[in-house]
């Protein structure tokens, strides 16, 4: 299935100025209009996440680490799809949603324009926002540092059938946890540290988000999704 969005930006990616911030856009988590996820992605504005969605997401965080610690939660102590009955073996708990990402992560075909994965990033944190995803919140952090810094994860247009955004996920994901290719302003390719496709600076390098919370964040999977 292609990820691709009917759109005038060109079907390769084009060099990204640094972002010239008129404005903020608050990210709370229950609505974001059309017009303000252009600007994020144009970087005409800047994401700040409310403060209200942001305790939301603290909150389900430690949740869902209290849940996974005493039960049995799909896709975080136990596999996914065809190995959803298959337990995750305590001693590899830790990794289990890199091992995830990484198994995902398949993705084919052209590099989709930045503009367009940017937009994805925006609309990604605010449905974070939301609360009912389990991560930690350091990777809403590092969506916002990315949209702030003019940073943007390579994803390519051909992902999965059903649910098509499994695989540009899985990338950004990568990305954010170090092992994914980062494009910054002026086309400034980085793997991650960790890439199996060569070495480079990380995601806490001048091309992916800063080094603040959010850099090499290692998220999980969110409880009971697919």
């Amino acid at each position: 299935m292609s990820s691709r969005i009917v759109d005038t930006a060109p079907s390769v990616p084009s060099p990204v100025p640094p972002p010239v911030s008129t404005g903020i856009v608050v990210l709370d988590g229950v609505g974001l209009g059309v017009d303000d996820v252009v600007r994020l992605a144009d970087g005409a504005a800047r994401p700040v996440p409310g403060t209200d969605a942001m305790k939301r997401v603290e909150e389900v965080w430690d949740v869902a680490r209290r849940i996974a610690a005493t039960g049995r939660v799909y896709g975080r102590s136990t596999g996914v799809g065809a190995n959803r009955n298959e337990d995750v073996p305590t001693e590899a708990a830790a990794d289990h949603g890199l091992r995830l990402l990484r198994s995902h992560a398949g993705a084919i075909g052209a590099e989709l324009p930045a503009r367009q994965v940017r937009a994805m990033l925006a609309v990604r944190a605010n449905q974070l926002l939301a609360g009912g995803a389990g991560l930690r919140p350091g990777v809403v952090t590092a969506l916002c540092e990315a949209l702030e810094n003019g940073a943007y994860p390579v994803v390519n247009e051909f992902g999965s059938v059903g649910t098509g955004d499994i695989a540009a996920l899985a990338q950004v994901g990568l990305a954010l946890a170090g092992e994914h290719e980062w494009i910054g302003a002026g086309e400034d390719r980085r793997s991650g540290s960790g890439s199996r496709s060569g070495s480079g600076s990380g995601a806490g390098s001048a091309s992916g988000p800063g080094s603040g919370a959010g850099a090499g964040v290692r998220p999980g999977p969110a409880v009971g999704s697919g």
